[in-house]
């Protein structure tokens, strides 16, 4: 409950930083990283495995940042693909805000609860495989780990993709109802926004798991050596 309140927090804040002007790149990078650090170590307590579930996570979510965004550039996407977005754009009054910066936030923010959740499932995992067997060696407390992220990778990138097809699916039905051709939809600003996200967030996802597996299983050797 302490760790939600807070994230609720940094995000209210994050939000008024952006409608005053500020950098939305910048202040999510920061909500992000006071909210990772301070819900691992509430959660996990202050130690080893916690800074290897904040590295992985931090990484990963950066990582699907930067991908998306790159798509996005590719892709000419605008950052005005849903309605809500369209209508901050007509009552943004004298701030211009950059959409495409926005974006950015919101992909980082959309992809942080999922890496949170499985970087702290395998250095855990890990944690409690070591403390069973301190004679495994780095290898293979990393080779576990990366069994335990497979498992963990199949379900949560189809739990991402299904979170996007969800909120979207009277949409999707819209446009199949009114015979819309399949590339026509998936070329419209708001469903190649989803895309990108969705491919941001995956990629993201399963880079987390190998920097957390190895980071993880060095510092859990080097607390037995």
């Amino acid at each position: 409950l302490i760790t939600l309140l807070l994230t609720l927090v940094g995000v209210y804040y994050m939000l008024i930083g952006i409608a005053r002007g500020g950098d939305p790149v910048l202040l999510s990078i920061i909500v992000c990283i006071v909210v990772v650090v301070v819900t691992m170590f509430l959660v996990a307590g202050f130690n080893k495995k916690a800074v290897a579930a904040i590295v992985g996570t931090l990484s990963g979510v950066l990582i699907s940042g930067i991908i998306a965004i790159i798509i996005s550039k590719y892709a000419v996407l605008t950052g005005l693909g849903t309605q809500e977005a369209q209508m901050l754009m007509f009552s943004q009054g004298h701030i211009e805000f950059d959409f495409s910066k926005i974006l950015f936030a919101s992909i980082l923010l959309g992809t942080l609860g999922a890496v949170m959740d499985v970087c702290i499932s395998i250095s855990s995992a890990i944690n409690e495989i070591t403390e069973a067997n301190p004679y495994m060696i780095t290898k293979d407390l990393f080779r576990a780990g990366m069994n335990i992220g497979r498992d963990i990778m199949g379900t949560m990138a189809n739990t991402l993709i299904l979170a996007y097809v969800g909120t979207y699916i009277f949409l999707i039905l819209d446009f199949f109802m009114n015979g819309i051709p399949y590339f026509d939809i998936i070329n419209m600003d708001a469903v190649a926004t989803e895309i990108v996200r969705a491919i941001g967030g995956t990629v993201g996802l399963i880079l987390c798991i190998p920097l957390t597996a190895y980071v993880e299983a060095v510092l859990e050797k080097k607390k037995f050596n």
